[in-house]
């Protein structure tokens, strides 16, 4: 039934084409593609904070500092770089005191497991969000040349189905392509991305 409607539809536009220009008969097709990016790196939210001395959890006393040179002497035994160690802005806006602040550092997708290795009880991962870069300049091309193949073989199925053949393509209009101002910051690790195109393709009985 929807396959139906969609040649109906693709017919009357093709039947308007044709009235109102005798020798262009043309019709127009949407192709689709997507590809799925992957974070590249990291952005690991963290707070440092003071232990007091507790029976219960069988923790001895540490100051503020001396979790944080624990923690920094870690990391740095992990090979990541202390010095991509940052507050993050609403620490200006907030009064945490000498006995605990937050701290954000950006590391490489792969490196995240090693921060299960840091151990300390004054050291607590507060989120994760992943970063993208997406630098791959052929990207556009790749994504759009799917989109412009996923087409023709659209324009082929419905042709066949009204006796037709298709033509050269007559004009191609970009209809979702921005690919980089999609994402660069995200909570989840990957997503989807999509690239549209309307191309006008000629009609050869």
């Amino acid at each position: 039934m929807k396959k139906s409607t969609y040649l109906i539809i693709l017919t009357l536009l093709i039947s308007n084409c044709i009235n109102a220009q005798s020798t262009d008969r043309f019709i127009r097709i949407i192709g689709n593609s997507n590809k799925e990016i992957k974070a590249d790196k990291a952005k690991i939210y963290f707070s440092v904070s003071e232990i007091k001395e507790s029976n219960y959890n069988k923790s001895e006393s540490q100051t503020y500092d001396e979790v944080y040179n624990d923690v920094i002497s870690q990391f740095e035994e992990n090979g990541f770089n202390t010095n991509h160690i940052n507050e993050p802005i609403e620490n200006l806006r907030r009064n945490y005191g000498n006995n605990s602040k937050e701290f954000f550092i950006i590391a490489n997708y792969d490196d995240l497991k090693k921060f299960h290795n840091i151990n300390n009880p004054g050291f607590r991962i507060k989120k994760t969000t992943f970063l993208f870069s997406l630098t791959n300049k052929n990207l556009e091309s790749e994504l759009s040349l799917q989109a412009i193949n996923d087409a023709k073989q659209k324009a082929k199925n419905i042709c066949q189905e009204i006796d037709k053949k298709v033509g050269k393509i007559l004009n191609i209009e970009v209809k979702e392509g921005d690919l980089f101002s999609n994402k660069t910051e995200s909570k989840n690790d990957k997503f989807m991305i999509t690239y549209k195109v309307t191309i006008t393709f000629k009609l050869i009985d």
